[in-house]
């Protein structure tokens, strides 16, 4: 509990610390809080757009690297286990 009460006040005392010693006037602080978050969404929409555009390519690689090791496990499984035993008349 004690845990809990120092965590309340240190977040408390440090509010109004900020408070009293802020840099700039609130309504300048809000304002570029407003044009942070209008930046964080344009981003945000930016990143989306762009995942859109980019996971389709990711995909077809994705599919084409798992034919690949299919392809390649196949082969290992069916290849002899000594190279050139096979043309020898061995297996």
């Amino acid at each position: 509990m004690g845990y809990i009460r120092g965590f309340v006040h240190g977040a408390v005392a440090g509010a109004v610390l900020g408070i009293c010693f802020a840099p700039q006037p609130g309504e300048r602080t809000r304002a570029q809080m407003v044009a942070f978050g209008k930046a964080a969404r344009e981003a945000m929409d930016t990143a989306e757009r762009t995942a859109k555009h980019v996971a389709p390519v990711f995909a077809g690689a994705a599919s084409l690297a798992r034919e690949q090791v299919v392809r390649r496990r196949h082969h290992e499984e069916t290849a002899p286990a000594f190279p050139g035993a096979a043309e020898n008349g061995h297996q």
